[in-house]
């Protein structure tokens, strides 16, 4: 008992943290008979956002940080086209799918501290995201990647990841104390993750029935709660009594959803559709990756996410410019407690930013 209310205490106080910047989403990996999907619930305070369809071909270099950084940034090419949920600009999403089948999603996790500098190449958080889509296929690929790249040091806020691909392999990537710290299949009990650590969120889930412990399990807003709970859904999947696996996993995201939850999106991995609702289109719709033109040689396109659209949205994808860019970063950057102080000059890099890449094709 003294060991769960100490966990109550520390959860009480990640959520109030959270509260603070208006962010706590859930994510999960939920696999069976050879399908894989992948669930989020973006929780913010900011409904506004675009898909955009990132192209292969694209030579790119890192943007850099607010606060000067002695290493040199990285540079790559992109391998893979993929599909992001952006919300702070092109490049810099909150995450998405590649062509390949691989995920990236963050949440954000209070106490995260990156590494120093070092002889790596930098790279600024979201876009880590971006860099991860466009390069690989696996999950153990991203993981190796940290040997060449890492987060800018004083990105803010914190954030933790959780990876998978379409083999079924998953991970969390957690930076604790300035080092990686890693959870893979191996050691995941539970294919989730909130905002607390995920050692954190797996002793709490081991002192609740039918995971070795004594306590019931209920519904809250608060991110172990949330956790547990998403744990329960995924253990009680039943395909042979229940609906399709996407339907479910919607399911499951409506069960940890809060008053501040925008977005919930589910991708299909294997088929490679994203599923999508959010908070001013209750609708389910989506986008099929392989009806998507990923060719560097044509214009980038985008979709407002909250538009009243429903079923295949794959053609209503207009041209990107750098005006709906800016809109949306001065929307989002202003309405950013952490952000609102930062110079016009800021925003108007962060635009035309993306001006900067070419397609090498």
């Amino acid at each position: 008992m003294k060991n769960y209310k100490r966990f109550l205490i520390i959860n009480v106080l990640v959520f109030s943290l959270a509260l603070q910047t208006g962010q706590a989403c859930t994510t999960f990996s939920l696999a069976h008979d050879g399908q894989q999907v992948f669930g989020k619930n973006y929780d913010w305070h900011l409904d506004r956002g675009l898909m955009i369809i990132n192209k292969r071909g694209v030579l790119k270099k890192a943007m850099p940080g607010t606060q000067k950084d002695p290493g040199r940034y990285a540079v790559w090419t992109s391998k893979y086209g993929s599909l992001t949920f952006n919300q702070y600009g092109r490049e810099m999403p909150l995450g998405g799918i590649n062509e390949a089948g691989l995920v990236v999603e963050l949440m954000m996790l209070v106490g995260t501290k990156y590494p120093e500098p070092d002889a790596r190449h930098a790279i600024k958080d979201l876009q880590w995201i971006q860099y991860q889509l466009d390069n690989f296929s696996r999950v153990e690929e991203v993981i190796s990647s940290d040997a060449q790249l890492r987060i800018l040091t004083y990105e803010e806020p914190g954030l933790h990841f959780l990876v998978a691909d379409n083999t079924g392999n998953c991970a969390i990537i957690e930076f604790l104390d300035g080092k990686l710290n890693l959870h893979t299949q191996d050691t995941m009990t539970v294919k989730a993750l909130a905002n607390n650590t995920y050692a954190e969120s797996r002793e709490f889930l081991k002192m609740h029935k039918g995971f070795g412990g004594q306590f019931p399990i209920a519904k809250g807003e608060s991110s172990l709660i949330r956790f547990i709970y998403t744990a329960k859904m995924l253990k009680s999947y039943n395909p042979l009594v229940q609906k399709s696996i996407v339907d479910y996993a919607f399911d499951i995201l409506a069960n940890v959803s809060q008053s501040s939850t925008k977005w919930s999106i589910v991708y299909d991995q294997q088929s490679l559709r994203v599923y999508l609702r959010t908070s001013l289109n209750q609708k389910i719709r989506y986008v099929d990756l392989n009806s998507l033109n990923f060719s560097c040689a044509i214009p980038v396109k985008v979709l407002d996410i909250t538009a009243d659209l429903s079923g295949n949205i794959g053609n209503e994808f207009y041209e990107y410019s750098r005006q709906i860019n800016l809109d949306l970063i001065r929307y989002a950057i202003k309405g950013t407690s952490f952000m609102r102080n930062m110079p016009e000059q800021f925003i108007d890099q962060r635009a035309k930013y993306p001006e900067s890449t070419y397609c090498a094709e």
